[in-house]
């Protein structure tokens, strides 16, 4: 079996951080995992090839000094609109005030806006509404005419070049990938393994996760997907997206903007509630540590949100302007770690399980075999006290199953692949070692064992639980084992 020093962590919860100006670099890189960071997200909303390569070639290196599998997820911009260039870089907007959404501009004029998406003059409707920088602004449309749109300021403020812009209630037949996605596909083609996760933003269908899954595959690329939940259409078709998903992220920013903020909690529970069921990794996101970005210390309500995502069942936390633009990206980190610690030893074993509420629709998704499985290793473990389940995985779907079921012991998975070894850095509790021989035999397991006392996991007399996925020659089958360390 391969193994590396692996830096000591007590969490179960995992941290995703967003990448950018304040966390670049290799030494800011290293604090940031030794603080606890599991994912780094690369947002390709921002940066060049070249930059994200040189991160990822950095977070490589140290994360291979360090013993660590950290995973990579890559969030693709997806059809995000934005404002153009605003002459003086801003304008403010009081209440009534007319503007005009065109296609092209010579600038002079400081009433008229352009978009990233140069059609939505044409395809806006008399009497929809946009928002822009997040919400803070609105305005009606009230006339549209060829390449141009009359709107009304409703809400007031100052907009500023590049912010986004949000069309909550319309049905803009814009394609889920845009050219910029597709080529920045060709980027993740020539990563290869480095690459875990690909983040789809804005789905509005499975079709979306369908139509990405076919461009990946026809580039090589293996990455899993993880769809973002913040368009009004996904809620609304959730239970198929994330079927056809690898995991979820729950975006708070954008879903806010688009729907009632006073739902986005309800939706983010549901959201938790159907991935935990159906063995999909799930993220919270957006704004968990705002203030963090100027404080070195959170707000209180900061705090009580990332506690609840945990206790909630979320498998990860993320960071975005916090470890990305914010001047306390390592103290952020340690912070967030800190809370979530607290949360895991709120919650008791059999609290916030929502495995039995599969809705009917989708129960053929998970065996009724590996089910049995995983409930019998649970059982198994609070009966005997085991602090400590191997799970045998090649393609970390039993750890993840296991992880799921939020056990009182520690998860390790043993797999034969490093790529299975960084995806698992996404799901809740879970440990990983890397082992050629674990797929040909169970005497691979010792030496996980023997890890497991090194650390301190577990004592002599205690019992370890040991769960398998298929046994060659014999399958469908799945093995549970129950042995006393000696």
């Amino acid at each position: 079996m391969t193994e590396s020093p692996i830096v000591s962590r007590t969490g179960r919860t995992k941290i995703v951080a967003t990448i950018g100006p304040a966390s670049h670099s290799p030494d800011v890189l290293r604090r940031l995992m030794e603080a606890g960071v599991d994912v780094f997200r690369l947002n390709f909303s921002h940066g060049t090839h070249p930059e994200h390569t040189t991160v990822l070639k950095s977070i490589r290196e140290v994360s291979r000094e360090l013993g660590l599998s950290v995973a990579i997820l890559q969030d693709l911009c997806g059809p995000k609109f934005r404002l153009g260039p605003i002459p003086g870089d801003y304008i403010d907007c009081p209440i009534g005030a007319r503007f005009f959404l065109v296609t092209s501009t010579d600038g002079e004029n400081p009433s008229e806006l352009t978009c990233s998406y140069g059609d939505l003059p044409n395809d806006l409707k008399v009497g929809e509404l946009v928002l822009f920088a997040d919400g803070t602004v609105a305005m009606e449309v009230t006339a549209v005419s060829p390449d141009r749109a009359e709107l009304n300021v409703t809400l007031p403020g100052r907009l500023r070049s590049r912010q986004g812009i949000n069309l909550p209630g319309s049905q803009l037949k814009v394609p889920a990938l845009t050219d910029k996605d597709l080529n920045d596909l060709e980027w993740t083609a020539r990563h290869g393994e480095d690459v875990q996760y690909v983040g789809l933003s804005f789905v509005r269908s499975a079709n979306d996760v369908h139509q990405l899954r076919k461009e990946m595959a026809d580039r090589g690329c293996t990455a899993r997907i993880i769809v973002k939940i913040e368009k009004p259409q996904a809620v609304d078709q959730l239970e198929e997206i994330v079927a056809a998903a690898d995991g979820v992220m729950v975006a708070r920013g954008d879903l806010g903007v688009e729907m009632e903020i006073y739902r986005v909690p309800t939706i983010q529970k549901r959201v938790i509630s159907l991935c935990n069921a159906l063995h999909r990794p799930v993220i919270t996101a957006t704004q968990m540590l705002n203030s963090m970005e100027q404080s070195n210390r959170p707000t209180r309500a900061e705090a009580s949100d990332v506690f609840n995502a945990v206790v909630d069942g979320t498998d990860a936390v993320m960071l975005s302007g916090e470890s990305a633009i914010g001047n306390y990206p390592v103290e952020t980190v340690d912070m967030m770690r800190r809370i979530c610690e607290e949360a895991e030893g709120y919650i008791s074993t059999d609290d916030h399980l929502a495995y039995h509420n599969t809705p009917a629709s989708l129960k053929g998704l998970i065996q009724p075999i590996s089910k049995a499985m995983v409930d019998a290793a649970c059982v198994a473990c609070d009966e005997l006290s085991a602090p400590v389940i191997v799970a045998l995985t090649a393609t970390g779907k039993t750890a993840l199953a296991i992880s799921n079921r939020r056990p009182s012991a520690t998860i390790l998975a043993l797999t034969p692949f490093e790529e299975t070894a960084r995806a698992l850095s996404l799901c809740w509790g879970v440990t990983t070692l890397v082992s050629p021989d674990c797929a040909k035999s169970l005497d691979a397991v010792d030496p996980a064992i023997a890890w497991a006392k090194s650390q301190q996991l577990i004592r002599p007399g205690q019992h370890v639980i040991i769960v398998r996925g298929d046994v060659p020659g014999n399958s469908p089958s799945r093995t549970v084992i129950i042995r006393q360390v000696d």
